[in-house]
């Protein structure tokens, strides 16, 4: 056996012949006479605190012979009537005697939960008196239901170390002992010695202040004596221990400086190997990078040479298509002189305005840094202008426009110019038969879902109550509805305070905003 070990069996031993000695000394024996004249005493008996004196001190003297159930049962019978006569008198004091008995009871009957439930309820009666050693008793057995539970150690401290703050309020110094000579055990217990001996040194220091038999109290000393000295040898063996470890540690550490030393002289030749290869390996291949690099770069040139030359080509292109768009009006024009029919004219000006509106879009896109985007705000200006030109409006109609800053591709701009071309004109020519104030707004508007409205609205006579926006002859309404079609938009005309007309439409692409 260790002595380690040796030392705990010895001090354990030392505790149960001190408990012993302590426990025996506290005993009180009753006599049967005392039992019998008290109990003829309770029929004759007031409800009143003397009887439930009585009855308690019944409970207390038949408690001690524990070891006849019968008895035990009376000591059960005695202390729950005491606690029915308190609750009825509202006494504090003595409902939480009662229940303390009972919690002591219970602890006999080995009713381990019980015994902690009784103790709290003890503990809330005596709280509002001044009964302060009840107050600490219900506390120990808090503790002692905690102990017989195997409750953590740090649950069995909390109500002992609580228990001793009450018994100093009392100045009860042997119940002061009995707690810090508990705590010395718990400290004990979890191989805390230095904690365990100064509990003990309080435990002998309020034990003499109780003005106890040294011959009680000597086991105790005793058993602190052998603390001290286990405490200093324990500290002598971890003093060793530390030095052992630590001359061990020395030599395991110069055993792997060395080992150390020889590894990274291995390793430092293998990565001077290894740095070498690598050299001559980039050598070769930077020579093979920069070949490369100089045939990419080449290539690059190409590209960008054939990229500008593409651009150059379609900004050509987008010139001669207006010039040659601008042509054909020219030519319409021509043609119109003479001709007699106004049908015809009419067809050939209109004709000429969605030429135009085209012939816009070519101009505007060679004009731009971007050959596929076209600049929405201006193009609608510019397209707007010509038409009030084309139709010489002057100052007649009041043109309001409310046009979002994002650019469209070619295959929407060419569909959107011509249905804004034939729209504007249906409204100049056909909005405005009388002279009130004549309106047109015009507005071009994106939002977060990717869609486009395009809305024109004129404050003219509105559409004619026979008119059939679906199946209409007119080819400018076919043109539009055909137009719509070809991006997938959705186009409707209403009247709305004069005529409207919206173009709903969506983008897969992200427009580009400006």
């Amino acid at each position: 056996m260790k002595p380690s070990l040796l030392i705990r069996y010895f001090i354990l031993v030392l505790l149960i012949i001190g408990d012993s000695a302590i426990m025996t000394g506290n005993e009180q024996v009753y006599t049967e006479l005392q039992v019998k004249k008290a109990e003829k005493s309770l029929n004759g008996l007031h409800a009143d605190i003397n009887k439930i004196n009585t009855l308690l001190n019944l409970s207390d003297w038949y408690q001690k012979s524990y070891e006849n159930p019968t008895t035990l049962e009376k000591a059960f019978i005695y202390a729950k009537d005491a606690l029915l006569l308190s609750e009825s008198l509202h006494s504090d004091i003595y409902a939480g005697k009662c229940y303390l008995q009972l919690s002591m009871l219970h602890q006999l009957r080995n009713n381990n939960s019980m015994i902690e439930v009784c103790a709290r309820k003890a503990i809330d009666f005596l709280n509002k008196t001044n009964q302060i050693d009840d107050l600490g008793e219900a506390w120990v057995m808090v503790w002692s239901a905690k102990m017989r539970t195997n409750a953590p150690i740090s649950e069995r401290m909390t109500p002992i170390y609580k228990a001793a703050s009450i018994f100093k309020r009392s100045k009860n110094n042997k119940r002061i002992g009995d707690c810090y000579k508990e705590i010395s055990e718990l400290y004990f217990a979890r191989s805390d010695f230095f904690n365990s001996m100064n509990a003990l040194k309080r435990a002998v220091y309020y034990y003499r202040a109780a003005h106890l038999n040294e011959k009680d109290i000597y086991p105790i000393s005793l058993r602190l004596s052998i603390l001290l000295e286990a405490d200093r040898k324990n500290k002598d063996i971890i003093k060793l221990k530390n030095e052992t470890f630590a001359q061990q540690n020395k030599l395991k550490s110069e055993a792997f400086l060395r080992n150390s030393m020889i590894i990274s002289l291995v390793l430092l030749l293998i990565i001077l190997g290894l740095l070498y290869k690598s050299f001559v390996f980039k050598k070769k291949t930077n020579l093979v990078l920069e070949t490369q690099q100089n045939e990419i770069h080449q290539k690059n040139n190409t590209l960008q040479n054939l990229v500008i030359e593409k651009e150059w080509l379609l900004r050509e292109i987008h010139h001669r298509v207006k010039n040659n768009l601008h042509m054909v009006v020219g030519l319409l024009a021509s043609q119109a002189e003479f001709l007699k029919n106004e049908e015809a004219i009419k067809a050939i000006n209109e004709s000429q305005n969605r030429i135009q509106s085209m012939s816009l879009i070519h101009q505007k896109l060679y004009q731009s840094e971007n050959l596929s985007m076209l600049h929405m705000p201006s193009y609608i200006f510019e397209l707007t202008e010509y038409l009030k030109d084309s139709f010489d409006t002057g100052q007649s109609i009041r043109f309001i426009l409310d046009i979002d800053n994002f650019d469209l591709p070619l295959s929407h701009s060419i569909p959107i110019g011509l249905i804004f071309n034939e729209a504007i004109t249906n409204s100049i020519k056909y909005a405005f038969p009388n002279g009130k104030t004549k309106e047109i707004k015009i507005s071009l508007k994106s939002d977060s879902d990717k869609r486009i409205v395009l809305t024109i609205h004129d404050n003219g006579i509105g559409l004619p109550k026979d008119f059939d926006p679906y199946n209409n002859p007119s080819l400018g309404i076919q043109l539009m509805h055909g137009l719509s079609e070809d991006i997938k938009g959705l186009f409707t005309i209403e009247n709305d305070n004069g005529t409207k007309m919206i173009l709903v439409f969506s983008m897969n692409e992200q427009l580009i905003n400006t």
